[in-house]
């Protein structure tokens, strides 16, 4: 019997799903998350549960991968970018919430990353996380993203 037939099969890579207002909603896999350029970040944030946390992140701008999305506004038309919630969900039930205007370099230029690693260790099953490099406290940072949902479609108020 050959050893490929004793192993496990290896669990299936994590995906994350990229939807709500944009032209190309897709399903990305950490692997896929390769193709953007990565940047590389050192972390420090404060853990409620663990207290401060050191980490080294790489991974692509969730700008640059959103933009690539196609989101629905006139992207020469800075104030319809500014409607513009993104919603991040992770595996564990974990959500946030960002403004387009966090990420935009006409803007806040936030530098969040869809990490694809994290201390040199992929993320390839647990699937990348949402780093947020100015926050002091580790609240909005997502493991295991499996869903993304850019909206720029909510009821009027009026």
């Amino acid at each position: 019997m050959s050893q490929s037939a004793t192993q496990p099969p290896a669990p299936p890579l994590a995906e994350l799903s990229l939807t709500g207002d944009l032209a190309r909603p897709v399903r990305l896999t950490v692997p896929d998350l390769l193709a953007w350029p990565q940047h590389r970040v050192g972390v420090s944030f404060e853990c409620a549960t663990s207290g401060v946390q050191h980490h080294r992140f790489a991974g692509p701008l969730l700008h640059d991968v959103l933009r690539d999305a196609g989101p629905g506004f006139d992207p020469a038309r800075r104030k319809d970018r500014l409607r513009f919630l993104i919603a991040v969900t992770g595996a564990d039930g974990h959500h946030a919430l960002l403004t387009w205007a966090e990420i935009d370099p006409d803007f806040a230029h936030a530098p969040v990353l869809l990490a694809v690693g994290i201390d040199d260790t992929p993320l390839d099953r647990a699937g990348p996380q949402l780093v947020l490099p100015q926050d002091r406290c580790g609240a909005r940072h997502i493991s295991g993203i499996n869903a993304i949902r850019v909206d720029g479609r909510y009821p009027s108020w009026a």
